[in-house]
This record gives structure tokens, C-alpha cells and sequence, in this order.
């Protein structure tokens, strides 16, 4: 399964560089994984990563909860030639402060983003100067309320609000 999302994201992220690219833009592709548990094929996976590398993506996997976490910081270990994967295990970091997680999350990301760059010959574009007045806020997005409606055995019989009502089945 991770593997699928791998590719798809890979793919998703060249087609979207080469869009920008004709436009005079660039555009680097994070991948963020949530788990809680172990990868199917870790092999099959680290091939897939390895095949994919070239692509303009770093994948960011965040392992939540008490799964053995093995396969996954064997993903961010096992690189071949690039270094596209990182590791994170939320548990570690739970109670260190919002910082410390993102700063473990995102510490690899900056330096995939310049040597997927450099491997490829992108150089970066010149700054663009953005004039106070240019900036635009957006009014914002209305609010909508979800009222959760649960029987008495505990199941949602029904969720009203926004445009209707929805009844699961069973």
C-alpha cells in the first residue's frame, strides 16, 4: 500500500514541477505519511523508493503509536544513492514540545530540496519583490456545523448540517 502512494505521489510530483517549469516556476512535492503500523514488503518498498528517487519529493513518515517501528526507520536508513526518506516517531517526541517535532520532521527536507536541485540543474529563480499593496487577504471560509447524532448503543445514526443530512448504513 505505502508503496502505491509512493509512486503516485512521485509521479504526481514530476508532472507537477514540469507544469511549473513551463510557467517559469519551480516546485518540490513533501510527502507526509501517518502510520501506526509496519510496512507490508519493506524490501519492495525500499526498491520503490530507490526507483523514484529522481523525483522532486522528500517523504516524510510519522509513526504514531506503540507499533514496532523497525521497518519504517529502515526506509529512512536504506537509501541508495539519494536521500529522498525521513523517520519520525511521534512518541519520541510527544512530550518535547510542538518544536521539537517539527524540527524532527522537517530537519532533512531543506537540504533533499537543494541536492534534488542541484542533481538536476534547476537554479533558483530570482526573488520576487511583492509591493505591500499586492499582498490580498481572503475573507474568510464560512464555518460549517457538523451535529453528530448517535443511537443508543452508541452508533452515529445520523450528521446534519451543511448541505443535508447523512444516515449511514450498516
Amino acid at each position: 500500500m505505502i508503496t502505491e502512494v509512493v509512486q503516485v505521489a512521485a509521479s504526481r510530483a514530476l508532472r507537477s514541477q514540469g507544469e511549473a517549469m513551463a510557467d517559469g516556476k519551480q516546485k518540490y512535492t513533501v510527502l507526509l505519511i501517518l502510520t501506526d503500523g509496519a510496512v507490508a514488503d519493506v524490501q519492495a518498498t525500499a526498491r520503490c523508493i530507490d526507483a523514484i528517487d529522481a523525483a522532486p519529493l522528500s517523504i516524510v513518515i510519522v509513526g504514531i503509536g506503540e507499533a514496532d517501528f523497525s521497518d519504517m526507520q529502515f526506509l529512512d536508513d536504506h537509501s541508495g544513492d539519494i536521500d529522498i526518506a525521513q523517520f519520525v516517531e511521534f512518541n519520541k517526541h510527544k512530550n518535547s514540545g510542538n518544536d521539537n517535532l517539527a524540527s524532527a520532521t522537517l530537519r532533512e527536507i531543506p537540504r533533499q530540496l537543494e541536492n534534488c536541485f542541484v542533481r538536476n540543474q534547476i537554479m533558483p529563480n530570482p526573488p520576487i519583490q511583492v509591493e505591500e499593496e499586492e499582498i490580498v487577504v481572503s475573507p474568510e471560509e464560512e464555518e460549517i456545523d457538523l451535529t453528530i447524532d448517535f443511537g443508543d448503543e452508541g452508533n452515529p445514526v445520523g450528521v446534519s448540517g451543511g448541505e443535508g443530512v447523512f444516515v449511514p448504513s450498516y
